[in-house]
């Protein structure tokens, strides 16, 4: 079985419309490199949800979160796809809306409302002051199977490193 991985909606933001409505690049359940990029981006959330959650529960607009929503089809078990416009739920889930097209969520489309809990999320992204984003670890992986154009346009706009330094 694989997995459905979208790319950044963050990048809609920040890019042009086509980046946000790319193809699904799938992944193996066991592939070790997107493991290892979602191991290491869930290691880092709770610093990240710490950060950008304040006492009182709002969320900052700079969060997106990536999350891995079990599906009904043939393909895939799970959708892997981009939320925005976060905020937390009375039991300290999330709740957002859909930062990507579906592929395999009959009914869903984009801007639709989702909630989810933090277990699902496999990775995150924040949006710096400068422009350019962390986080976006599964997004790395995912570059090495684009296009060396799609690959560079999205490499400029991610940052170097995917943890600020103060944050670690």
């Amino acid at each position: 079985m694989t997995i459905s991985c979208r790319l950044t909606a963050l990048l809609t933001c920040l890019a042009t419309a086509t980046l946000a409505q790319e193809s699904t690049i799938p992944f193996a359940q066991s592939d070790p490199d997107m493991n290892a990029a979602i191991t290491e981006a869930r290691s880092h959330l709770d610093a990240v949800l710490s950060r950008l959650i304040g006492a009182d529960g709002q969320v900052h607009p700079a969060l997106n979160l990536k999350a891995s929503l079990p599906v009904t089809h043939f393909e895939v078990e799970n959708e892997i796809i981009w939320i925005d416009s976060l905020a937390v739920t009375e039991d300290g889930g999330f709740t957002g809306h859909l930062a990507n097209v579906p592929s395999y969520m009959p009914g869903h489309e984009l801007g639709d409302t989702i909630t989810f809990d933090t277990s699902q999320i496999v990775d995150w992204s924040v949006l710096a002051d400068d422009g350019r984003m962390f986080g976006h670890y599964t997004t790395r992986v995912m570059m090495r199977q684009m296009t060396a154009a799609e690959a560079e346009q999205i490499g400029d706009l991610i940052s170097a490193d995917p943890m600020p330094d103060a944050w670690r």
